[in-house]
């Protein structure tokens, strides 16, 4: 299931690959693969499903793409220097930003920095 799933994500038919995905996720976690596990969710975060690890973690709702610009934006790094970094417009960065900030709940870089985010 998840190998058909990736598969599936990289032939650009992500309603089907997470329809795999899930059952795959679902299926390590019932066997305590957590390995896996967190394979699948990867995946399924790839396919744009927003998926929560834990109740108590805000960065589980976060796209690959926004944990790696706020990780960024947290470290101090305006957008132009995110977007050269990450081959992405400044202006593609500020929408990450702007749709990570309620997940997140922040309203501003100040208070953003201040949140433990892990490398």
């Amino acid at each position: 299931m998840l190998l058909y799933g990736e598969w599936l994500r990289r032939s650009r038919r992500k309603h089907e690959a997470r329809r795999q995905l899930r059952a795959a996720l679902t299926h390590f976690e019932q066997l305590g693969a957590v390995l896996w596990a967190n394979h699948a969710r990867a995946e399924l975060r790839a396919a744009g499903e927003s998926i929560m690890d834990r109740a108590d973690d805000p960065l589980a709702a976060l796209t690959p793409q926004e944990l790696q610009i706020v990780r960024l934006a947290a470290s101090g790094a305006t957008n132009k220097e995110i977007g050269a970094q990450l081959f992405i417009s400044p202006k593609t960065v500020g929408h990450h930003l702007y749709r990570a900030f309620p997940k997140l709940g922040v309203t501003n870089r100040t208070e953003l920095a201040r949140l433990d985010l892990p490398s």
